[in-house]
């Protein structure tokens, strides 16, 4: 997954689930989902918010108006943990004004080491659960009709789904990159069956949604742990076979699992869109040991070469962190010079941020080690300045081009969609075109997003 720390308390997704009720339901039957993290958390509550309305509730606008409030945290770095307990000092009043609320905290933040620690520092809360565990919240809602002891809820049976949905394949993570704290918060690797997976995305599909994407922590490691060993390529092989499916993407990936077949693969089916994630964290050999990140420098660039070979119009996204303990401004510049020399699409860049229980913590205790915060963020502000102008070189390309563009939504009265390498693209239309494929020229381009004029509609192959 990508470690780029978001806020999605206003995502088109749980938007769209929020819409589904309004004013006619109690208050003692509405919850409320406040999300932070990566797109992992954002599909735990989609799914929790379809299964809750399964069981007789309903989305609350605010926090005010629910009487059962989830927070889903995430821990991958120090400020997704602080904006978390900023948000619990503020439900803390309704708490106070209504004390028959319900709190949960759920997430990443919640370990199997730390609950005793957050019941003293966080009283408001009332309950702790852990990363995924969609049935264990459901269960906890006041007036929930649904037992722990009956069968797994059905949480991806949505009336009206999303244009693009995730589906999460994997849960956990068998690697120990010095950095994380996910092996730890939730736990070993789990992949759910190939089977289970292509029903749930074909009844996702058959209520309306076109694009699917694949989540795991490390996704094109799934199906090591099942029976009979099928692995990422078998699976998307699978799902591109869902009537009505118009794209397929995954994330996020690891240089080790990235294999010959899974490329190929991808390459061959056409609605498997040409877009990699596959973070590289640094572009020094001697840092990505001290990261165990387990390829070096070589590896990555043959990797690259490869993908490029058999998808020559890829969209390439990486993760890069700076100022990781043992980072020396010799071992930064690999960094920059694989920036430049590779030439990503794009590039999530975050400075270090030490979590409690890694081994990188540990490190970073060391004076001669660590890096200091301020030249963390001169090393972040310098490789985003340089992939800036990357981003905005490779999408001058495009200027004067037509591509194809699934419609997720209206911004700012123009049209929002995705081109197959997932950059966003605006275009203005009076008719309603959510979900469907809008052939576009692109007029206007820039490092982010790319404007253009709608030429037609286009059908799904």
């Amino acid at each position: 997954m990508s470690e780029t720390l978001t806020l999605f308390p206003t995502d088109d997704a749980l938007s769209l689930l929020r819409a589904t009720s309004r004013d006619t339901t109690p208050r003692e039957r509405r919850y409320y989902v406040w999300t932070v993290g990566c797109q992992m958390n954002v599909s735990d509550s989609e799914r929790l918010e379809s299964a809750l309305q399964g069981v007789g509730y309903a989305p609350a606008e605010r926090p005010d108006d629910a009487s059962f409030i989830v927070l889903n945290s995430c821990s991958v770095r120090a400020s997704a943990e602080e904006r978390i307990i900023g948000k619990l000092t503020d439900v803390q009043r309704i708490k106070h004004a209504r004390p028959d609320t319900q709190i949960v905290l759920w997430g990443c933040m919640v370990g199997p080491s730390n609950q005793s620690i957050f019941r003293e520092r966080l009283p408001m809360v009332d309950h702790f659960v852990s990363p995924s565990a969609v049935d264990e919240v459901v269960a906890l809602a006041p007036h929930s009709i649904y037992q722990l002891d009956e069968p797994a809820l059905p949480v991806a049976d949505w009336a009206h789904p999303p244009v693009s949905v995730h589906v999460p394949i994997q849960y956990g993570c068998n690697m120990s990159c010095a950095f994380c704290v996910i092996p730890l918060r939730r736990g070993r690797e789990r992949s759910r069956p190939l089977a289970e997976i292509v029903e749930e995305v074909r009844r996702i599909v058959a209520r309306g949604a076109k694009e699917i994407t694949l989540l795991g922590q490390i996704v094109d490691s799934w199906g090591h742990d099942l029976p009979g060993r099928p692995d990422l390529a078998d699976l998307l092989r699978a799902v591109h076979d869902v009537p009505g499916l118009v794209r397929l993407r995954f994330l996020t990936s690891h240089p080790a699992w990235m294999t010959d077949k899974l490329i190929a693969t991808i390459a061959e089916l056409p609605r498997c869109m040409p877009e990699i994630n596959l973070p590289v964290q640094a572009g020094d050999d001697a840092l990505l040991k001290i990261m165990r990140r387990g390829y070096t420098v070589a590896r990555y660039l043959s990797l690259v070469e490869k993908i490029r070979t058999a998808m020559p119009h890829v969209a390439l996204v990486t993760d890069i962190i700076v100022g990781h303990p043992g980072e020396t401004r010799e071992r930064f510049d690999g960094t920059r010079r694989l920036i430049e020399t590779v030439r990503f699409d794009k590039v999530h860049i975050a400075a270090y941020s030490a979590r409690p229980g890694t081994r990188a913590a540990d490190m970073e205790a060391d004076e001669a080690l660590a890096v200091a915060e301020g030249e963390k963020q001169l090393r972040r502000i310098e490789l985003e300045r340089i992939q800036e102008q990357i981003a905005t070189e490779r999408n001058a390309a495009l200027r004067a081009t037509t591509v194809e563009v699934l419609v997720e939504g209206e911004h700012k009265g123009k049209w929002r969609g995705r081109t197959p390498g997932n950059k966003l693209v605006f275009f203005s239309h009076p008719e309603d075109w959510v979900g469907r494929l809008a052939l576009v020229q692109i007029d206007e381009t820039g490092p982010w997003s790319l404007r253009g004029t709608l030429l037609r509609e286009v059908q799904p192959a």
